[in-house]
């Protein structure tokens, strides 16, 4: 059927205007897929940034409370020696004041563990920058036109499925670190990508007007 559909063709077209159309209908193709993919990547940078940016916070925020507890527990330390030579009100009030921020400090270390958070982000943004790289490779195969669109999506749609599990797995993000992730790639507009964003993304042979 598909046989005497071509010849039909070839004989109402010729055979150098078949060719045209279906190399035409290929290029189509190739390029309804490659929009796809480039707005996954998008995405993907995006998430990645955010979540890396998360990391960050949380590393700073532990810091800060690891400073903290340092502080704390030596002028606790040096306000109770202090009380040995001299019996002070004054003393003993910034020393109970001193403990207090310190037992503060320590049911904050207790609520929150922040080296976990901190590791968890950074595995979400490990996980999506494996499948950024995937992407990439897939983008450079649409361009070189070696493989099928339908072989280039079943690739993709494999990509698009490890994706839906790491946006299942990965912790939440505030929005602090959606700014910070704004400012780092200078996105203007969540999840609306323009083509010059999306390039400024890729490395120079994979843009899109090059």
């Amino acid at each position: 059927r598909w046989k005497s559909l071509k010849q039909r063709k070839d004989s109402s077209l010729g055979c150098n205007d078949w060719s045209d159309w279906r190399n035409g209908f290929m290029d189509d193709s190739y390029e309804v897929i490659e929009a796809s993919v480039r707005d996954t990547f998008a995405s993907v940078v995006w998430s990645h940034k955010i979540q890396e940016k998360q990391a960050d916070i949380y590393a700073e925020r532990f810091e800060c409370l690891e400073t903290a507890k340092i502080f704390t527990a030596s002028f606790t330390f040096v306000g109770i020696a202090s009380l040995v030579f001299k019996d002070e009100f004054l003393v003993k009030l910034i020393t109970a004041l001193i403990s207090l921020v310190s037992v503060f400090v320590s049911a904050l270390f207790k609520s929150f563990d922040l080296k976990t958070m901190v590791s968890q982000h950074k595995v979400a943004a490990n996980n999506l920058l494996e499948v950024r790289d995937q992407l990439k490779l897939i983008l450079l195969q649409i361009r070189l036109k070696q493989e099928s669109v339908q072989t280039i999506y079943e690739k993709y749609e494999g990509v698009v499925q490890q994706l839906d599990k790491v946006y299942t797995d990965a912790p939440n993000t505030t929005d602090k670190a959606v700014i910070r992730a704004r400012e780092a790639l200078n996105v203007s507009k969540d999840n609306t990508f323009t083509d010059d964003e999306i390039d400024s993304f890729l490395p120079i042979g994979l843009r899109k007007d090059r």
